[in-house]
């Protein structure tokens, strides 16, 4: 016992002589004075009715009224009420903590669904956000579940490592990763970030650095990554495709080495583009005859600031590993939105994987009743998977579903 304490006793003399200090001198030598501004909160309430049919197309081939009437009785109705809670506090050139939490009951088929589990009362819990951020002279450090967003596509972007795209959200959001980032500010237009994964184990984690600038307007960055081969579990938690969700989608999860770059500027309309290559190793040794590439290309554009369009293209090259969240080789999405005026306006979004056939459709129509309240009437359909690198989707069924959503926040 007297010697495992001497271990102890050596290792923690050699971190406070040696690397505690090396630590301090790269976050700062003289931390800022903390500021106590309380809490600031926020609260949201969704409350989301679905109506899903599992075979839509088979509406229109009904022979009789009869025909047409079971088949439309053969769907289900499902939906949640989803409580956000969010909150900001402390000073910017202190210390911050931030979170969100989202309480979801589901009702009707999605109830029916966890009523399999233990649970009393089915229901689930998502923490999207929850970290401390550390400000020093030079650099802040965050430690927690946060949203690190890469990349400059809407939909597509390979390089979005640490975030899984949620198509069962209408704004097509992003989840939280836990994770440890380092933040090292070179000006006010770049900067350096360190982020590494926390909930992988060390020999499959997922860590590396991205250097960013801007110049002339143009928005440019670049990253290398090492991903140990869990960057499918880092992904998978949070994206389940098509309006029925069909499950976490299938990631690469063999040890690469990643690195990429990404610009975004505006020449009449706004353009932007990444690539990133994966280069998989064994044994310590790269295998560049291997490598696989992702190239994203997209362009938005706002007609008399009403009418906004978004248009991407993706495609993969190589039979190396596909990192990114939508496998296909070519991929497809589009994004139209319309403002009517300022109580009322109109959405709507097109997936389509080419090589599959693959495809998800929504469309939504949004009116603001009051301050902080609104009412949303939506359609959606989707073919199969477009995440997969699948069989043909032709043959499968087209699922549907129209839903209200009503929306206020606090």
């Amino acid at each position: 016992m007297s010697i495992l304490m001497n271990k102890w006793c050596l290792s923690g003399a050699v971190l406070s002589r040696f690397l505690l200090p090396l630590l301090v001198l790269l976050l700062g030598r003289a931390p800022l004075p903390a500021q106590d501004r309380g809490l600031t909160w926020a609260a949201a309430l969704n409350t989301d009715l679905m109506y899903s049919l599992p075979d839509a197309a088979a509406l229109y081939g009904a022979a009789s009224w009869n025909d047409f009437a079971d088949t439309l009785g053969s769907g289900v109705y499902l939906g949640t009420n989803t409580l956000s809670l969010s909150f900001n506090g402390g000073d910017r050139d202190s210390a911050q903590i931030v979170g969100l939490v989202k309480f979801m009951l589901p009702y009707g088929e999605a109830a029916a669904l966890l009523n399999n589990t233990p649970q009393a009362l089915p229901f689930a819990l998502e923490c999207s956000k929850l970290y401390v951020t550390l400000s020093f002279t030079n650099s802040d450090l965050s430690l927690g579940r946060m949203i690190v967003n890469y990349g400059k596509g809407r939909l597509f972007s390979p390089e979005d490592l640490f975030s899984a795209v949620n198509l069962q959200d209408q704004a097509l959001g992003r989840t939280g990763t836990d994770v440890l980032r380092l933040q090292l500010p070179l000006s006010d237009l770049s900067g350096i970030e360190m982020v590494s994964s926390l909930a992988l184990p060390p020999e499959k984690a997922v860590f590396g650095g991205r250097a960013f600038a801007s110049f002339g307007g143009w928005d440019l960055s670049a990253l290398v990554f090492h991903n140990g081969g869990g960057l499918s579990l880092l992904q998978s938690g949070a994206a389940f495709s098509g309006i029925g969700g069909n499950g976490p989608i299938a990631q690469a999860s063999e040890p690469a080495l990643l690195a990429g770059f990404d610009v975004k500027g505006d020449l009449v309309a706004g353009l932007y583009g990444e690539a990133l290559a994966a280069i998989p190793y064994k044994d310590y040794h790269l295998e560049p005859d291997r490598s696989g590439f992702s190239v994203v290309l997209g362009t938005d554009y706002s007609f008399a600031g009403t009418l906004f369009c978004t248009v991407e293209y993706q495609g993969r090259f190589g039979e190396g590993p596909r990192i990114g969240q939508f496998q296909a080789d070519t991929s497809l999405f589009t994004n139209l939105s319309y403002k009517i005026d300022d109580w009322t306006s109109v959405s709507s979004y097109l997936i389509y994987a080419v090589d599959t056939g693959a495809w998800q459709v929504m469309a939504a129509l949004n009116r603001s009743l009051m301050r902080r309240t609104s009412i949303v009437l939506y359609g959606a359909a989707n073919r199969g998977d477009v995440r997969s690198l699948g069989p043909s989707a032709q043959n499968l069924p087209v699922m549907a579903a129209l839903g209200l959503t009503l929306k206020a926040a606090f």
